[in-house]
């Protein structure tokens, strides 16, 4: 039996949809406008048009929309990255799309701090907002044959 992968995140993750762009991958004054697909205080994972090679640096600059008492304004967070992972999302009969992990290489402590605490503050918004109820189930008409 084999012995389950190993998590290398440092870091809590949260799926986070919020507005970003990416620069400085294709040698010129290219910029990607995307968004992310889930947040941690370490990176980011975003779906790219655009096949970006690993290793590749990059600036990054992202739209933290304003949550609980921390942040009572849009912030916008600048930092540099680097692309750790490029995956092709398989779409028959589609134009390609990439799923892009980008790992923070140079964040300002307080961007970083900030990025943290709205992690846990999503984390918690999860678990304290209860599901909602399943729907009902959809009733049928039925017809007896004594009629």
């Amino acid at each position: 039996m084999s012995k389950p992968a190993k998590d290398r995140r440092g870091t809590p993750r949260v799926v986070a949809k919020l507005a970003m762009q990416i620069a400085g991958f294709g040698g010129d004054s290219s910029v990607l406008t995307t968004e992310s697909i889930n947040l941690s205080a370490g990176g980011l994972q975003f779906q790219s048009k655009v096949a970006l090679d690993a290793l590749t640096r990059v600036a990054l600059t992202l739209l933290l929309p304003p949550f609980g008492r921390r942040l009572r304004r849009e912030r916008m967070v600048q930092c540099r990255g680097v692309i750790v992972r490029v995956a092709e999302i398989e779409q028959p009969r589609k134009r390609p799309r990439f799923e892009v992990a980008c790992c923070f290489t140079d964040i300002s402590d307080e961007d970083r701090e900030l990025i943290e605490q709205y992690v846990v503050w999503r984390s918690m918004r999860r678990v304290a907002v209860p599901r909602a109820a399943a729907p009902a189930p959809a009733r049928t008409r039925r017809r007896s044959a004594a009629r």
